[in-house]
């Protein structure tokens, strides 16, 4: 039955619409755009199936209908990539092509085999083409959206089965754990895992089975199926599932002989480029694996390879690797195309036995910092509030200079009231000498005295009131430019001022190695400011340990030779006290020997 021009867009927009395949949307969106051409004789949809193949997608009016005389059109097109305006020889065909080109990607192209006309009309045909691919964009989407899904979803039952496989430690707790989640997750009535021992497979677990019979004939064919996966480095299935079931696996002999009427499928598990092991999927029922299924199983395998990898070498017993490297080790020193590793190893005796023999300076390190010989403390004389700071650490002052300033309009207002209160006095004491009262004479003069006691302690206050430097120095520490107007109390540090002719050196020596310091041992420093010189000195006292970062460390004060160099206290390097010689694996090693003699003496009874 026909449909006339004006009911069949309702129609094809209706099977456009409801269609739930991408077959029938390419013929219902083919048959749309031949209807929104018009006068179309016939067309041809062509769409990548894969690897750089285009096959039909949708064929014009009817499946059966012939359009190889559009494929040289179609192929011109793809060539191309633009839409073309075809005419035959004799005029009597007239072809209109256009690329599916969607975000720079070529997909296909539609051909179509229209009646002469006008070139404005079939500019509106390309036109009609144009617009009517974007439709085909939502197909292609479509199905992205559905690989995108099928990809998560492996990728999530994969790392399911990683962590299954990740709690045991053991090799055939993993096994056994593994292949009983694939069995229940794929619906499979068995389910094997096997490892490379040697270049063969060896059976680790099965499904379902605590124990089963390594020599038995059903093991033996197991086995050599899943050396077919491994030499071919490749999935492996029976009976293959179709066109592309076929091409995902490779030969299946083994499995063909093992299967019988169950289906087979077989992926390996590679860490590294090397064959691991492997897993093989029984169905007694026959079902073929699909394609799905198979890609499923090896994101499983890869995912699996590395760990499978770690828990083989973990269930080898050390000798077994020992002998291993051992063995590699005598192989590579008898090749004779290796002359490199023979010196090298060579080199490495010769290194060996220098060390052991060959003694060296043994000189402790120890870090250290410079501080000045003196060092004196400037405090606050009285409680007051702090007015200015025009000094702070590393600064270099000279005898007398102003450090800090206290406020003293207090006590300029005390002085003040003294000094009225020494008048009041002194006129009490006139006026009574003046009536003959010589009892209050007296009391008047001892107040007087008190007033002046009271304003000469205030006037040496107000003196002490600018806190001055000591002698010339480097302030060490203190830093009030932040605290003014702050109080301060009596007593009080406010600065630390250090002489600039007279320092001394402070190693903070490991009580690992204080046996070995004696006072009158020399040594080299080198600081952190100053890295281009050593500078030489000498021990002079050994002081008391303390806890510092964790350790037990002993302050060892040592005296410079030198005097000429710019030092300044704080300064920090790395000093190095030279104790005597000894052989240098003593050296590198005492301290470990050390260690052991200690966790003995406190774990042995």
């Amino acid at each position: 039955m026909t449909l006339s021009f004006r009911s069949a867009p309702d129609a094809q927009w209706g099977a456009f619409v409801s269609a739930d395949n991408a077959a029938d949307f390419c013929r219902s969106w083919l048959s749309l755009q031949c209807v929104q051409v018009g006068e179309v004789r016939a067309a041809l949809l062509l769409l990548e199936q894969g690897g750089g193949t285009f096959v039909p997608a949708a064929v014009w009016p009817t499946a059966e209908t012939d359009v190889t005389y559009l494929a040289p059109g179609a192929q011109q097109c793809l060539g191309e990539r633009r839409g073309l305006i075809l005419r035959g020889q004799t005029g009597a065909v007239v072809m209109v092509a256009y690329p599916v080109d969607i975000d720079g990607r070529l997909h296909g192209a539609i051909v179509l085999d229209v009646n002469e006309r006008p070139d404005e009309a079939l500019q509106g045909a390309m036109r009609e083409l144009h617009w009517g691919v974007g439709w085909l964009e939502s197909l292609f989407l479509r199905r992205q959206g559905q690989d995108n899904i099928r990809s998560l979803e492996r990728a999530r039952t994969a790392l399911d089965v990683l962590g299954v496989a990740a709690e045991q430690r053991r090799l055939e707790d993993l096994g056994l754990a593994v292949v009983n989640d694939l069995a229940s997750r794929f619906s499979c009535d068995r389910v094997a895992f096997g490892v490379d021992r040697q270049g063969r497979s060896r059976l680790v677990a099965l499904s379902h089975s605590a124990f089963f019979e390594k020599k038995s004939q059903f093991v033996t064919a197991l086995e050599n199926a899943m050396d077919e996966t491994l030499d071919q480095r490749r999935s492996v299935s029976w009976p293959p599932a179709g066109e592309e079931g076929a091409a995902l696996t490779g030969v299946a002999i083994a499995h063909r002989d093992f299967a019988a009427h169950r289906a087979v499928c077989s992926v390996p598990m590679t860490s590294r480029g090397k064959g691991i092991g492997v897993l093989t999927f029984e169905r007694n029922d026959g079902t073929p694996f699909t394609p799905d299924d198979i890609r499923g199983f090896e994101a499983i395998g890869g995912l699996l390879g590395p760990l499978v990898e770690s828990r083989i070498a973990l269930h080898r017993w050390f000798a077994g690797r020992a002998a291993d490297k051992l063995h590699d080790f005598w192989l590579h020193l008898k090749d004779p195309r290796r002359p490199a590793f023979r010196i090298g190893v060579a080199a490495g005796v010769l290194f060996v036995l220098a060390i052991l023999f060959i003694d060296g300076d043994y000189r402790i390190s120890a870090k250290s910092v410079v501080e000045g010989e003196v060092q004196r403390s400037v405090v606050a004389p009285f409680e007051g509030f702090i007015r200015e700071a025009p000094v702070r650490a590393g600064m270099l002052v000279k005898k007398g200079q102003v450090l800090a300033t206290l406020d003293d309009r207090d006590l300029l207002l005390e002085k003040q009231r003294w000094m009225a209160e020494r008048e009041q006095h002194e006129r009490r004491y006139r006026d009574a000498l003046s009536k003959h009262e010589r009892a209050n004479a007296h009391v008047s003069l001892a107040q007087m005295g008190e007033s002046e006691s009271q304003l000469a302690l205030v006037d040496e206050k107000i003196v002490r009131a600018s806190v001055v430097a000591p002698f010339d120095g480097v302030v060490v520490t203190g830093d009030l430019t932040q605290l003014l107007g702050s109080p301060v109390e009596q007593g009080k540090l406010l600065f630390e001022v250090a002489p600039l002719d007279a320092y001394r050196v402070i190693l903070k020596v490991d009580d690992r190695d204080i046996r070995y310091v004696k006072a009158g041992e020399s040594g080299r420093l080198v600081l952190t400011g100053i890295t281009g010189e050593a500078l030489d000195f000498k021990v002079h006292n050994i002081s008391m340990a303390q806890a510092e970062e964790g350790k037990n460390l002993f302050r060892v004060e040592a005296k410079l030779d030198r005097s000429d160099i710019p030092l300044r206290p704080g300064m920090e390097g790395v000093g190095k006290i030279s104790v005597g010689e000894r052989s240098y694996a003593w050296i590198w090693t005492h301290r470990l020997f050390d260690w052991l003699r200690l966790q003995a003496w406190t774990w042995l009874p």
